[in-house]
């Protein structure tokens, strides 16, 4: 019996375990970070052939691509948008007629002051000369002012009506600002044919000075242009196909080859603190995404730190093989068996974790493949639909018919990628060939890496499962040969945790093999258990006290782990032999024993008559109990109709629960009522009722006239 804890000593276990799960979890993310960073920075391989290059050198050999890469090359890009930019005109706005206005009455206003300079009696031609300097619009030369005081006032006439003229048909039209020297080059041809050739100069010389701009630079507008102009060119793409030659030998380097080399990681470039960055940055996300999947759907898994730590080691050991295969090695990189990791995963802890790495996996090969869509979605492809198709992998062709999956998917991404720019059936072939050995490949990976696993570690993997479940098996074997009876009980027990688990959604493969081995202990003492004797048969039993009888009941839970660990079964399984009894009394024996002590007068201590447990810790632990009892009590009390076996099952459940032997189980009451539904299903098949023949009936009545003991129960359960 349990004794009763204060609750600040439960509080306080609780609170501490709570911490220690918490630090597991933390621990092994930091594990997987470093290792990350580790691999991503300082990869086995470095870059195949760094050229240590400059522009302006000679390439001393062919230098071709290792792997198809496209970029965007900024060098030709930015030269385009240059040449963009010098095709885009100043914009400016329209001529302004009041400038035109303002610069006639401005050169009418000039020459009236000009003839009043002309006509003044008591000025002499110097006075006359620093008249005209005060003029502020116009810069005339000497000889430009002795001409324009020397002339006839007839000739004045002319020049004066020619200059309004000029001003006035030269800025009609636009005259844009920085650009007034073109129109005043185009003056001369705007002066009248019968103007003599004499005064022309005067003329051209006094309407220069007052030409000026009347469509003004619009800066915004310009600037607008520009960007539109610059935002119109797209990025220039270069692809480099595998094996393309970049440079060719003794060919001069220049800024775009450079550009190439760097795109393709050929260039000698040392770790850098931008580097450093993205891989932790990667690195992270990684481990925090997979870190709130395990403690938020997957709590359970942080009590198995050894199984945490197996799947942070087997994603970095695919990290190191993808270092390896994506960034150098061309169509190499569409070999990396991605969806082996997944199956495996797939295999060991189910789809929706298996899923979830997959995602993250692809993530971190879309990095190292510098952001390739096509191997990044190759990647993710083939494993999701591997990892679809497995599910619980319970049959080794499961492996092989994921493997083609990943191939199927696989080859649709890179016939989706890169079928536009096939032209050859051989190279779609080669596509082909390269996604069938993918998927092969990761399918027989997967395998050997689940037999590794099941048999250097505690893990009951799905092939160390069937490996157990041949009835060749040593420990079967043995069992057959010493407790037949047990053996042909065992496998009725786990029909029925087969059917059971299946039906709750529990792991039905691990539940079957463990119940097949769960009572395998009683092949020491096989003769001591009713279902290995003959009935009416001689009772082992008798001339034992009921404490020595108990002992020898309970010793197969013992005598099984002991065998059990003997031939190196897995701890999941051996905790079916553990469990499978949690503290049930053997009640037969326990019955004796309080008789005897009533009629001695003494207190029985009752702990020996008790199984040691552990109670069951797992719903698959937690079927078998249920179903070792039903199965011994119907076969027991052999049941003429279906309602006695409901009866039967309902109350070996009804005392389970009584008894608190389902508390650790995590079993819901939705559930044990599924399980008792697929009992009494199954166990109606098992004891339907037959046809009584003459002989049979003979037989029958001979029996009925047996006299009844124990013997007809199963003792270790009644």
């Amino acid at each position: 019996m349990r004794t009763p804890q204060p609750a600040t000593v439960v509080e306080s276990v609780q609170r501490f375990r709570r911490f220690w799960r918490t630090l597991r979890l933390i621990l092994m993310g930091l594990l997987l970070v470093a290792g990350m960073v580790t691999i991503l920075l300082f990869p086995i391989l470095p870059p195949r052939t760094p050229y240590d290059l400059k522009v302006g050198d000679i390439a001393p050999e062919d230098i071709r691509a290792p792997r198809q890469i496209t970029y965007i090359s900024q060098i030709e890009t930015q030269a385009a948008r240059e040449e963009a930019l010098a095709s885009v005109e100043d914009v400016f706005d329209a001529p302004d007629a009041r400038i035109v206005r303002q610069q006639v009455r401005k050169a009418r206003q000039i020459m009236d002051f000009v003839r009043d300079v002309r006509a003044d009696p008591y000025a002499d031609s110097m006075l006359k000369e620093q008249y005209l300097d005060a003029i502020t619009a116009l810069s005339l030369p000497q000889d430009a002012k002795t001409k324009l005081l020397e002339i006839s006032g007839e000739q004045y006439d002319l020049v004066e009506r020619e200059v309004v003229r000029v001003i006035q048909e030269a800025m009609g039209g636009p005259v844009r600002e920085g650009h007034v020297a073109e129109v005043i080059a185009q003056l001369e041809l705007m002066i009248s044919a019968d103007l003599p050739e004499e005064l022309i100069p005067l003329v051209l010389r006094l309407a220069e000075d007052l030409i000026v701009p009347n469509s003004m630079l619009n800066v915004a507008a310009t600037q607008a242009a520009r960007e539109q102009a610059i935002r119109a060119v797209p990025d220039i793409y270069h692809t480099f196909q595998p094996n393309e030659v970049i440079v060719r030998a003794g060919e001069r380097v220049d800024e775009q080859d450079m550009e190439a080399l760097a795109a393709l990681g050929l260039t000698s470039v040392g770790l850098t603190w931008q580097k450093a960055a993205s891989a932790l940055l990667i690195s992270l996300l990684v481990t925090i995404v997979l870190a709130v999947y395990v403690a938020g759907y997957s709590p359970a898994w942080l009590d198995e730190p050894g199984h945490l730590l197996l799947l942070v080691i087997l994603f970095l050991l695919f990290l190191v093989a993808a270092q390896v295969m994506i960034p150098y090695q061309g169509t190499v990189a569409y070999l990396f068996p991605a969806a082996a990791l997944i199956m495996a995963v797939t295999a060991l802890t189910g789809m929706p974790f298996a899923a979830l790495m997959a995602i993250m996996l692809a993530l971190v090969v879309g990095y190292l493949s510098e952001g390739s869509l096509l191997t990044t979605t190759y990647t993710a492809m083939g494993s999701l639909l591997a990892a679809a198709t497995l599910r619980r992998a319970t049959r080794l062709n499961t492996f092989f018919i994921s493997g083609l999956a990943a191939t199927l998917g696989g080859l649709a991404v890179l016939l989706a990628f890169q079928l536009p720019a096939l032209a050859e059936p051989i190279r779609i072939a080669q596509l082909a060939l390269l996604a069938l050995i993918n998927g092969l490949l990761s399918a027989g990976l997967a395998l050997v890496i689940l037999f590794l696993v099941g048999n250097l570690t505690g893990i009951p993997t799905s092939l160390r499962l069937l490996d157990l479940m041949r009835p060749d098996h040593p420990l079967q074997r043995l069992l057959q040969q010493e407790a037949l009876g047990t053996y042909q009980h065992t496998l009725s027990v786990a029909n029925l945790v087969e059917a059971a688990a299946e039906a709750i959604g529990a792991d039905s493969l691990l539940a079957r093999v463990g119940t097949l081995y769960h009572d395998i202990g009683k092949a020491n003492n096989p003769g001591f258990f009713v279902e290995n004797r003959t009935e009416g048969g001689p009772d082992p039993h008798k001339g034992l006290s009921p404490l020595a009888s108990a002992r020898i009941i309970k010793a197969h839970v013992s005598d099984g782990v002991e065998l059990a660990r003997r031939y190196r079964l897995p701890p999941r399984v051996i905790d079916f032999i553990q469990e499978h009894h949690g503290t049930l009394p053997i009640t037969v024996f326990l019955h004796q024993a309080r008789e005897e002590a009533q009629a001695a007068g003494i207190r029985l201590d009752e702990r020996p008559f008790h199984y040691n447990g552990p109670l069951p810790r797992s719903p698959e632990t937690a079927i078998l109990m249920l179903a070792d009892g039903c199965e011994a009590a119907a076969r027991s009390n052999r049941p003429l109709s279906g309602e006695e076996i409901e009866e039967i099952v309902a109350r070996i459940i009804r005392q389970r629960i009584e008894q608190h032997q389902l508390d650790d189980s995590g079993l819901t009451l939705t559930q044990i009522k599924t399980i008792e539904e697929v009992f009494v299903r199954t166990l109606k098949g098992m004891h339907h009722p037959r046809v009584t023949y003459p002989d049979d009936r003979r037989l029958a009545e001979a029996g009925a006239a047996l006299p009844t003991s124990p013997e007809g129960v199963k003792t270790e359960e009644r």
